[in-house]
């Protein structure tokens, strides 16, 4: 398995600290927020020189997502122009530091018109925007769906993907994003449906989980939930896909256990 973590969970005393560590639990990938990771980071200052030495300082470390979580849907114009500059730069830093996408979500539209056709219209434009600019560096987009954002279904990526119509567009799949109190019982046919829909277009799959406690929908640690991941590992293998899986919101000793027990669920799926 290709382990993976968040950058900004591992903690420590900057980039070089945060893969040295990774290193030592046998940790290859990394979800990068530079903002997050990289101490004195700023929007604006992009260089090549300035990127390569981010690249030497993660040595053997490989970048699964550039993260560069913006909102393609804000309908304010000037807030959006800004969102897609700073977009646009992590395209640049991505053409140096070479992660497999430069990732976001879709954002929360104006108040009770986030699943329109209106906001599905602003995202799409927004990324076919950010598809070309990634076509001219040769880089990748990875757009990732949450079930109160625009984009909240695997059949709504679909589309997306479609109406793009870039290469350069892949998908970030994290399961539990799609779930929520109202269809988590639906979880296997969400699962099917983003595998039959999207398994070429799949790169990097997020590990989390959830449970339910009296109505009410929780966060957990992979594997410590109610989450089917056998059914996961089990398309992933059908589909002949060795991605990246990329932990979130634990630590890094969490997550080793995690990936222990994640590696023993993908064994035998």
């Amino acid at each position: 398995m290709k382990r993976g973590i968040r950058g900004h969970d591992v903690g420590g005393g900057g980039l070089c600290d945060v893969c040295l560590k990774c290193e030592e639990n046998k940790i290859g990938y990394l979800q990068l927020v530079l903002e997050k990771s990289v101490e004195g980071f700023a929007f604006g200052n992009f260089s090549n020189e300035y990127a390569a030495d981010l690249k030497s300082r993660l040595k053997d470390m490989k970048i699964a997502v550039l993260g560069s979580y913006i909102d393609p849907s804000n309908p304010d114009d000037e807030a959006l122009g800004r969102e897609i500059g700073k977009f646009r730069e992590k395209i640049k830093y991505a053409s140096v530091l070479n992660p497999i996408v430069v990732g976001t979500e879709t954002g929360i539209y104006k108040q009770g018109q986030t699943d329109s056709e209106e906001a599905y219209s602003r995202v799409l434009k927004t990324l076919k925007e950010l598809a070309k600019e990634a076509e001219k560096h040769n880089v990748f987009i990875g757009i990732e769906g949450v079930h109160c954002f625009v984009i909240n279904t695997p059949q709504k990526m679909k589309r997306l993907i479609d109406d793009i119509a870039s290469l350069n567009v892949k998908v970030i799949f994290d399961p539990v994003n799609y779930l929520k109190i109202g269809n988590y019982k639906m979880q296997d046919e969400i699962i099917n449906a983003a595998f039959d829909l999207l398994a070429d277009r799949i790169c990097v799959l997020h590990a989390k989980d959830f449970t339910v406690e009296e109505g009410v929908f929780k966060a957990a640690k992979p594997t410590e939930g109610m989450l089917n991941y056998k059914l996961i590992f089990k398309r992933l293998a059908e589909a002949g896909s060795d991605i990246p899986v990329i932990t979130e919101e634990i630590g890094i000793g969490d997550a080793v256990i995690a990936f222990e027990k994640l590696e023993e669920i993908a064994k035998n799926a």
